[in-house]
């Protein structure tokens, strides 16, 4: 499943119709911890043409967004970068991210890969192991 996140006031409304304009099944869901944040998902068996198509709509709405907050004078308090952290006993959090730095990290990895290396660094907090990398098996 391919996962995006607005925090706009549109929700993604105009992503959504560009993605149900593909035929693809789009979920919509608002983020329990964070009213202002919508989660936007889509089935992971696409094409890689499709797939890059719409990393580049995505783009083109969050920018669009920005551009529009900077315009309005409202960028400061609008634009933030946040990860989500759960924690073993179901709790979460949202650690703030510096925009500038979550657009680098989005920049090469995907949202999946900064949750997976989120996740395991709660895990390494939430069970601290100070054994030598070198002599660690993978789980």
């Amino acid at each position: 499943m391919y996962e995006f996140t607005f925090l706009t006031p549109d929700r993604g409304a105009g992503f959504v119709k560009r993605l149900e304009a593909e035929g693809l099944s789009v979920g919509v869901a608002r983020d329990p911890m964070a009213e202002e944040a919508t989660t936007i998902s889509i089935p992971d068996d696409i094409s890689d043409e499709l797939a890059d198509r719409i990393e580049g709509w995505y783009e083109e709405e969050t920018q669009a967004a920005e551009a529009e907050l900077f315009r309005d004078g409202r960028a400061a308090a609008a634009i933030s970068g946040v990860v989500r952290v759960t924690l073993a006993d179901g709790q979460s959090s949202f650690a703030p991210i510096e925009p500038s730095v979550m657009s680098r990290m989005l920049s090469v990895l995907s949202s999946d890969e900064v949750g997976e290396f989120v996740d395991r660094v709660a895990h390494a907090v939430e069970h601290p192991d100070d054994t030598p990398a070198c002599a660690r098996r993978e789980d």
